[in-house]
């Protein structure tokens, strides 16, 4: 009758394999998921286009340095929502 620690050695390999397979797995399909959901600049461009048809370019009355620090606070809000998001 073989010892455990005999059958432990000869299991050891072929699970740290699969192991090390899934792990590699689920880390490629991660990242590949997280790209899949960032929008091209295609995208972004056609969503600009669109938000001006419906709602207008901005406030017309606005000097260029408002518009700069309203473009800069809105750069701020939006990456604070997608850190909400990508934390749920």
């Amino acid at each position: 009758m073989e010892k455990f620690t005999d059958t432990f050695a000869e299991i050891t390999r072929p699970l740290t394999k699969i192991a090390c397979t899934m792990f590699v797995a689920f880390l490629v399909g991660g990242i590949s998921c997280c790209f899949a959901s960032e929008p091209t600049a295609l995208e972004r461009e056609q969503a600009r286009i669109q938000w001006i048809a419906e709602h207008g370019q901005y406030q017309p009355n606005l000097t260029e340095p408002a518009k700069q620090e309203v473009l800069v606070y809105t750069e701020q809000k939006q990456a604070e929502i997608n850190r909400t998001w990508s934390k749920q």
